[in-house]
């Protein structure tokens, strides 16, 4: 939650680019509407995917292990990939180590 009581989700992607280089860029920082949930955060991802027009494009997600954050990257994989298994989707899950490790500390 922002300062001004705004809740903002930031989404950064990697790639390599036709060069052969790693690359990582801010996509941008959205505010998402109503309450924080899984199923709000991926109307926002999906939206900003579509305006970018890399929703075909995309391979594996992280991010810390918040349960909304397991609901939304699922939500987003089934409207951009219907066809894809539940396996698969779980397989594009990456929970971020940064994260656990703190969990664990």
């Amino acid at each position: 939650m922002s300062p001004n009581a705004h809740a903002v989700l930031s989404i950064v992607t990697h790639f390599i680019n036709k060069d052969g280089r790693r690359r990582y860029v801010v996509l941008g920082l959205r505010e998402v509407y109503g309450e924080h949930t899984g199923e709000n955060m991926a109307a926002v991802l999906i939206a900003l995917f579509k305006d970018y027009r890399i929703a075909g494009n995309l391979g594996y997600f992280m991010a810390d292990n918040a349960d909304a954050n397991n609901t939304c990257i699922d939500a987003v994989l089934r409207a951009l990939y219907p066809k894809m298994s539940v396996k698969s989707r779980k397989g594009r899950r990456l929970c971020c180590f940064g994260h656990i490790t703190n969990l664990c500390a």
